[in-house]
C-alpha cells in the first residue's frame, strides 16, 4: 500500500504503522503493539494518545488490560473536514486582528517588538509578563470561561499575584445573560463593566505597560504580544472611552 498519501494528511510514520498495525489486528495491547512495529513501547503510548485525539482509534477494556482498536478508516475523512474547519477558526482569527497588524506596519520598525507565542504555555507566558510589569491591565473582548477552562490552576495564581502585588484589572465584556465571570473572592482586584453586542468587539485584547496582547482562540489558541509605546496609549485611550459609557452592572 502506498502510504503517502497518509502522511500528507498529516499522520506521521509512526501512526501510520500503528493504525494500520491496529486495521489488521482487530485490537492490541501497547505492548503488542510495539512488538509488532518494532516501536518503542513509550512512543507508542504517545502515538496513540495522537491518533486518539484524531479520531482514528479508541481503547477498550478486557479485564485490566488496555485494548486499542483502530476506528473506521472513514474517520479519516472526519478528521480532514475537522482540519478544515481549524483552518477556518484560525482564518477568522486573523481577519480580526489583521487591522490591528497592518496598523504597525507604518511606525518605526526599530519602535516596534513582536513575539506569538502558540498554546496554553504562550497564555501563561503573558500573564505572568503582567504580574512582573506590576502595572493596571485594561482587558476588552474576554471570555472568561475559556481561561478558566484552559488554565483552572494557573488562574487561581494568577489571581493570587494580582492581589500580592495590588495590580488592578478593568475589563470590558459583553452584557448577556450567564456570561461567566471571575467571582470577587477568587478575583478581588478585578473589575468589570458590560457593553452591548452592537458596541462590543469580540478581539481579546489586554493593554499593560508599553505592551498590547491580543489574543485568538484558534487550535492551538495563539497570543500576539505587541511592545510599542504610541500603539499601547492608542488602545488604552480606546479603552478609556469605552469604560466611560459602559455599563457597571449586568
Amino acid at each position: 500500500m502506498d502510504t503517502e498519501v497518509l502522511r500528507k494528511v498529516g499522520l506521521t510514520e509512526n501512526e501510520i504503522k500503528i493504525y494500520l498495525n491496529l486495521l489488521k489486528a482487530g485490537s492490541s495491547t501497547a505492548y503488542e503493539i510495539g512488538k509488532q512495529t518494532g516501536i518503542y513501547r513509550v512512543h507508542v503510548y504517545d502515538k496513540l494518545e495522537q491518533l486518539m485525539d484524531k479520531g482514528l482509534v479508541t481503547h477498550i477494556y478486557k479485564g485490566a488490560k488496555k485494548y486499542f482498536q483502530a476506528t473506521s478508516p472513514s474517520k479519516i475523512k472526519h478528521y480532514l473536514e475537522d482540519k478544515k474547519r481549524e483552518l477556518e477558526t484560525q482564518e477568522q482569527a486573523v481577519e480580526a486582528i489583521l487591522p490591528e497588524l497592518e496598523a504597525m506596519s507604518n511606525l518605526p520598525k526599530e519602535d516596534t517588538f513582536v513575539e506569538v507565542f502558540k498554546g496554553n504555555e504562550g497564555l501563561k507566558y503573558f500573564l505572568k509578563d503582567i504580574i512582573k510589569t506590576k502595572q493596571e491591565v485594561l482587558i476588552t473582548g474576554i471570555d472568561d470561561q475559556k481561561y478558566q477552562e484552559a488554565l483552572p490552576i494557573f488562574m487561581k495564581q494568577y489571581f493570587r499575584d494580582l492581589r500580592i502585588n495590588n495590580i488592578k484589572e478593568r475589563v470590558i465584556t459583553i452584557k448577556k445573560p450567564g456570561i461567566f465571570l471571575f467571582e470577587k473572592e477568587l478575583a478581588p482586584t478585578t473589575y468589570y463593566r458590560f457593553l452591548t453586542e452592537k458596541q462590543f468587539n469580540p478581539t481579546n485584547t489586554f493593554v499593560y505597560g508599553n505592551k498590547v496582547v491580543i489574543v485568538t482562540w484558534g487550535t492551538p489558541v495563539m497570543a500576539v504580544m505587541i511592545k510599542n509605546e504610541a500603539i499601547a496609549e492608542t488602545y488604552r485611550s480606546h479603552f478609556e472611552q469605552l469604560w466611560e459609557i459602559a455599563l457597571r452592572r449586568l
